[in-house]
This record gives structure tokens, sequence and C-alpha cells, in this order.
């Protein structure tokens, strides 16, 4: 079965990280079967990133795992660190058949999706930022 895994930042507070459960739960929810849903957190928050993928890649070593970092802006956790965490894992997994999707930020439609979900009033709602 292919997976599709978030990785969010992490937290110290509780809540944060449940919010990336549900969030990840409510994709889970909203799809068909053919793939699973797992998430992951960079640090502060347990499951790791690697401790996911090892999990996926022991119980399923042929699929495919398509990485979505829950990030709006291209940092250096979406550049460097997350990154860096798949190649650890590549090192176990020599033939680990692994894809980062962009990022949160960089999904087409994003700011029209604000604009549907926040529109409080006419003139935002006039608002046409494509």
């Amino acid at each position: 079965m292919n997976t599709l895994l978030v990785i969010a930042h992490g937290s110290r507070l509780k809540e944060s990280n449940e919010e990336i459960i549900k969030f990840a739960k409510s994709i889970k929810d909203l799809s068909d079967d053919s793939f699973d849903v797992k998430y992951a957190y960079l640090e502060l928050a347990e499951p790791s990133i690697f401790e996911s993928l090892d999990s996926c890649l022991k119980n399923n070593p042929s699929g495919k795992i398509k990485i979505l970092p829950h990030f709006l802006a291209r940092g250096k956790h979406v550049k460097v660190d997350i990154p860096n965490e798949i190649d650890k894992i590549k090192e176990l997994y020599k033939h680990a058949n692994i894809e980062v999707l962009p990022h949160l930020g960089k999904i087409d439609g994003l700011a029209q999706l604000i604009i549907n979900n926040y529109a409080l009033n006419e003139k935002w709602s006039n608002l046409n930022i494509l």
C-alpha cells in the first residue's frame, strides 16, 4: 500500500500536535482506500520522521511514500532538514520509493482557498488576488 506522510514541525503543546493528527485523519477520511495516511514530526514530538518512515518501510518495503511537508514556506526545514531525515532512512532502505511533494505554501489555489474560507463581508468576498 502506498502512503502519504504528513510532516509537521512538532510542538511542546499537545493540542498543536493533535491538529496534525486530525489533519492527517481528515485526508484519510476524504480519500479512497488506495493509500494510507500517516504523520510525523521534525522535532519536539513523536513519531519522528525516521520512526514513521521506518515503520512504513518495514510493513511495506515496496510501497511508495509521498511526503507532504506541512509548512507554508520553503525554509531550512523544507530545504535541508526533511531531506536529511529521508537520506538517513535511505541508508537502511536503499530502494525506498520516497517522493517529497511541494510544501503546503506551494499548493495551487491556496490564496483562493483562504479567501473562500475567511471571506466575512462583501469587501473581502470581492477580492481577486490571483
